[in-house]
């Protein structure tokens, strides 16, 4: 019944992630018997007080999300709002979190705190691609979970590298609908990551429009996800820069490789990453330090995690569990 309530309030006209987010801070046990609580509303806007009040209202939105969260089972996917089990807690974290994910295939992994997110430009050069498989089959060997997002370019040649690796793990953020793969010239690596026993994650329901601004809130999930960050290869201006920007923002370790090819349009956003005191990946020995840094990065949040959520029986066990599936 919590899932039938969170998927519910993620249809209410008006409260979005960060609504939803305050509701679920401030009481994560809640369910339907909670709306008729002043105490518990509060922390939302009068107009969405309203409708969460409204009886008839909510009688509709909640059997639109029973036929929501059967649509989506009926073409293999998982329905994860924000209490449960599976949702990643440094996700969590942000304060606009979505307010349910989307899954197909080894959800598990959401279980998971060893992941990186090596991200990139869709218009490589030959040394940015064999440096994403690299680096992602190194990190992969460490049992991290490679994450990116599918797009052409770097993020392939990510997802390839933990691929190539025996048991590597990999998952995917798209910016739309799990049943329509962007770009389609990755549909065949779409298959090879479910084959392989990875991870297709998305915040975006099914026969919903893509739109631009998909692909900006996919990049604060890759980057709220992950431990680290590397942009393999980046211009001063694209997508990969909006990853960057999440990872200082929600503090996670942030790397970049050595460029070899300085003077290509590709790489001038590592250049200015280096210049600003991003750390370098330029030799096998950084491998050793930046993990040890994601291990730290690891600690810090864990110690945020404690502070910033909800106290209750539910999410003791989560934090509990999650610190015990800690492989460092």
């Amino acid at each position: 019944m919590s899932k039938l309530f969170w998927v519910t309030l993620s249809l209410v006209k008006g409260l979005g992630n960060s609504g939803i987010v305050k509701l679920y801070r401030h009481n994560p046990s809640a369910d339907f018997s909670h709306l008729s609580n002043p105490n518990f509303i509060t922390v939302v806007n009068k107009n969405v007080q309203e409708l969460l009040t409204d009886q008839s209202y909510m009688q509709k939105t909640k059997e639109k999300a029973l036929c929501h969260i059967e649509a989506h089972e009926q073409k293999d996917i998982t329905v994860i709002p924000i209490n449960s089990d599976y949702y990643p807690p440094l996700l969590q974290l942000i304060n606009d979190a979505p307010a349910v994910i989307y899954a197909k295939g080894n959800f598990e992994l959401l279980k998971g705190n060893k992941m990186l997110a090596i991200v990139g430009t869709r218009k490589p050069t030959r040394i940015g691609i064999a440096s994403a498989k690299k680096i992602a089959s190194t990190f992969a060997q460490r049992d991290y979970t490679i994450v990116s997002g599918l797009a052409l370019g770097i993020d392939t040649a990510a997802h390839q590298g933990a691929l190539q690796v025996k048991e590597g793990k990999t998952l995917a953020v798209l910016a739309g609908d799990l049943t329509k793969i962007y770009p389609i010239e990755n549909k065949g690596l779409s298959k090879e990551i479910l084959k392989k026993n990875g991870l297709l994650i998305s915040e975006t329901p099914i026969e919903t429009q893509n739109n631009k601004g998909n692909f900006v809130k996919r990049d604060r999930i890759q980057s709220a996800l992950a431990l680290g960050v590397c942009p393999v290869q980046t211009p001063l201006k694209g997508g990969t820069q909006h990853t960057i920007k999440f990872a200082k923002k929600f503090q996670r370790f942030l790397f970049t490789p050595i460029p070899l090819e300085q003077e290509e349009s590709a790489v001038q956003g590592n250049l200015e990453l280096i210049s600003n005191g991003t750390p370098v990946l330029d030799s096998v020995e950084c491998y050793d330090t930046f993990d040890e840094e994601m291990k730290k990065t690891y600690q810090t949040l864990i110690e945020r995690i404690s502070v910033n959520t909800p106290t209750n029986q539910a999410n003791s066990m989560k934090m509990a569990n999650y610190k015990q599936s800690s492989l460092f």
